[in-house]
């Protein structure tokens, strides 16, 4: 949470201090804990707000990254253990029969 927090407020010149951070766990991921942050520019172009999140969260990767925080990436391993033989002309042959 500090480091999200600190990171934000060194990042974006408007954040004056890490009061001005918002920081939320919202909830428990499938291999993660999902957090959300707040934090508010003075411009209302959407541009700007655009530009204010990328540099965020270029930020956050690399602070990230600097302390070993890794972010995980759902991995799924299928295995298929029927102990079948699938020999292809009998699966044709299977196949063509139904």
């Amino acid at each position: 949470e500090n480091l999200t927090k600190n990171t934000v407020k060194e990042a974006i010149d408007q954040v004056e201090s890490v009061d001005d951070v918002e920081f939320y766990f919202e909830e428990f991921g499938g291999s993660s804990i999902n957090f959300i942050i707040r934090f508010y520019i003075t411009s209302e172009s959407a541009i700007e707000k655009l530009r204010a999140k990328n540099t965020v969260i270029k930020a956050l990767k690399k602070a990230f990254d600097k302390e070993g925080i890794n972010i995980p990436f759902p991995i799924r391993t299928l295995e298929f253990n029927t102990g079948l033989n699938l020999n292809t002309k009998e699966v044709a042959e299977a196949f063509s029969t139904n």
